[in-house]
């Protein structure tokens, strides 16, 4: 068991194989590899996660989750064995290999708009395109500065969780 304190609040927290236990509470966790980043799936939620290189995952780390920057600390240890991430799946429509640089759908929806095309030098933040999941329309953002090398959709098209959507290098 440790205590891992995120933005100032405190939790208790244990890893069990697939499970992990905060406050006394479980949450079934499955953890995707996506390259840079890892999805990290709790009760039907995907979060997309990014953590410092392993030789740098130590107390006081800055970690993304959904592109939000936090600092995680650690005191003690957290259990084991973590969840086993699991390679990006594959299959037809829009979904593929991992390529360096993809983003992925983190739900199922439409693509209402495409606001880059191959080519285009992009910031991190900058809306690539827009989703709509669930009545809700969702900016998809870059997650790094650079140049899309790929846009995988159109607008209209339906895409399920872990369709690659666009790629910047």
């Amino acid at each position: 068991m440790a205590k891992v304190t995120i933005g100032g609040r405190a939790y208790e927290v244990e890893v069990r194989g697939d499970t992990v236990v905060v406050d006394g509470k479980e949450f079934p966790v499955t953890v995707r590899n996506d390259g840079a980043y890892m999805t990290v799936n709790s009760g039907g939620v995907a979060y997309r996660v990014q953590l410092p290189p392993a030789d740098q995952r130590e107390s006081g780390m800055q970690v993304a989750v959904d592109y939000r920057p936090f600092t995680v600390e650690i005191d003690g240890r957290l259990g084991g064995p973590a969840p086993r991430p699991q390679k990006a799946a594959g299959g037809g429509g829009a979904q593929r290999a991992a390529a360096k640089g993809a983003i992925r759908a983190q739900i199922a929806g439409r693509i209402l708009s495409v606001r880059v095309k191959p080519g285009d030098a992009v910031k991190a933040g900058d809306v690539l395109l827009i989703l709509e999941a669930m009545k809700m329309e969702n900016e998809i953002k870059s997650p790094a500065e650079g140049t899309v090398t790929e846009v995988a959709v159109a607008e209209g098209a339906k895409v399920t969780e872990g369709d690659t959507l666009v790629v910047v290098e």
